[in-house]
């Protein structure tokens, strides 16, 4: 079975189930079937909906039609020439050096007090990537920013903060982390990297040009999104002297760490919380229902998809952070990221250390247990 109805045909009982569920696997804890669980499903499948309404039932004009199968049929033909599709590690270039940033500034939001640090990003495309040209001109991804809070005094452990889909804004991203906490009553120095095309480095809404414009514009978002994290790792390093650094990561923010837990060595920790792992497979789970059955007429096929976005998925390294400092947690009722696609990262990293929260996507700030696996891992990871 899948978790997804045959349009046009009525559902079996066996299909719905395995559609609420969101996953058919039988080692998965059961959900508890009580008035607040359906809530948190019912919130986060009204999200998803909200989410996919635009995309999913618009027909591309015949101009943009072209530009995405051009893009993708030349990027899989360039990226197996380069050998990038058998080598996904050659497509990530070290970073030149540690970023340079152009101005630190106190800040507040909400209950934040922070720095907010700007910096230029040197991250390039390839040459001859399709799409370079059009991702050059988004003027905003060429600067980076990042909210910072830290200690004075002796150097002390940082924590690297990715953002998820859609934010980007400071007062969310710090709540959501509970950086407060981090930093107050944990004692870590924390820094959150916003993603390209999200908060301050977006064009038009937070994250819409991510999904919905195409194959290149996803790829370079996460190839330039682990590019500058790994840059302001270095920095935290030569600046601030750092003795160790994890990272921890929201939603796509989780994909994020986990793609970077195979580039890069040296870390206390990788926390991926909510994380997507295949992004292929969960867009196509979402929207492949719905969609025109022409898509493919236009040569806007999955497999040409997977191909290209193999270089920036974390299920394509090996997690260089030893097995007993990885950790996952995800939601149950989780409907924007499958538990099915969280099993898969599982797996992948060696079955670590996973935690299953009787919740969805939306639900994992309000969830004790979240908060409490976290702390744990923290105090393992750095002898708090």
């Amino acid at each position: 079975m899948t978790d997804t109805f045959t349009p046009g045909l009525l559902p079996s009982a066996g299909e719905v189930e395995d559609w609420v569920r969101g996953h058919t696997l039988p080692d998965l804890p059961s959900v508890e079937p009580t008035p607040l669980a359906a809530f948190k499903w019912l919130t986060d499948e009204v999200a998803m909906q909200i989410e996919l309404a635009t995309g999913r039932t618009r027909i591309p004009d015949g101009s943009f039609r072209r530009r995405l199968r051009s893009e993708l049929t030349e990027a899989r033909e360039l990226f197996e020439e380069q050998g990038w599709l058998a080598d996904p590690l050659s497509y990530h270039r070290d970073p030149s050096g540690p970023i340079q940033p152009s101005d630190i500034n106190p800040a507040t939001a909400a209950s934040f007090e922070f720095e907010h640090v700007r910096f230029p990003s040197t991250y390039e495309p390839w040459p001859d990537e399709p799409g370079s040209e059009r991702w050059n001109d988004y003027r905003p991804v060429q600067t980076g920013h990042a909210w910072m809070m830290r200690h004075d005094g002796e150097p002390r452990p940082w924590m690297v903060l990715v953002n998820g889909y859609r934010t980007g804004d400071p007062a969310l991203d710090l709540g959501s982390f509970r950086a407060n906490h981090l930093h107050h009553r944990l004692g870590l120095n924390v820094i959150t990297v916003v993603l390209p095309l999200h908060g301050p480095r977006s064009i038009g809404a937070s994250g819409s040009r991510v999904i919905h414009a195409g194959a290149m514009n996803t790829v370079f978002t996460l190839s330039q999104g682990a590019y500058d994290v790994r840059s302001v790792i270095r920095w935290l390093r030569d600046e601030y002297q750092a003795p160790a650094i994890g990272m921890t990561g929201i939603s796509l923010g989780g994909y994020m760490v986990s793609l970077l837990s195979g580039l890069e060595d040296d870390l206390a920790c990788v926390i991926a919380g909510v994380p997507e792992s295949d992004l292929v497979r969960g867009i196509r789970r979402q929207m492949e229902p719905l969609m025109p059955p022409f898509y493919e007429q236009w040569g806007l096929s999955w497999e040409p998809l997977r191909q290209v976005l193999s270089v920036a998925s974390p299920l394509s390294f090996e997690c260089r952070v030893p097995r007993d400092h990885r950790y996952i947690y995800a939601g149950l009722l989780d409907r924007w990221v499958r538990p099915g696609n969280v099993h898969t990262l599982w797996q992948h990293w060696g079955e670590s250390s996973i935690h299953w929260y009787q919740g969805s996507h939306l639900s994992f700030p309000f969830e004790p247990s979240v908060a409490h696996y976290v702390d744990q891992a923290l105090n393992e990871s750095f002898d708090l």
